[in-house]
């Protein structure tokens, strides 16, 4: 089991939540913390996944679109890893 040294103001807050029986205990607190905050990173991600999806229907309705060939991924790979290795900052929606 892990444990975590907290600062006071954090301790006496847990507790407070905890005598006012909102929580069984300081543990059950803090794991109720981070349940929320790996679901508000979830809805982030989530977010970013639908922004994603809607400018490429949009793109797609707009006839931005690229005809598939064999070498496209390999060619799209080719200047991901060019753009890295010259230091050009790769946009937020490409790393996922």
């Amino acid at each position: 089991m892990a444990r975590i040294d907290l600062s006071d103001p954090y301790e006496r807050y847990l507790k407070s939540q905890v005598d006012a029986g909102l929580f069984r205990s300081i543990t059950a607190a803090v794991e109720h913390a981070i349940l929320n905050q790996m679901k508000e990173e979830e809805k982030l991600r989530l977010s970013g996944i639908q922004a994603a999806l809607a400018k490429g229907e949009e793109d797609i309705a707009n006839g931005r679109t690229f005809s598939y060939s064999p070498g496209l991924i390999s060619e799209i790979s080719k200047k991901g890893k060019e753009a890295a290795l010259s230091g050009k900052s790769v946009k937020r929606e490409v790393k996922g």
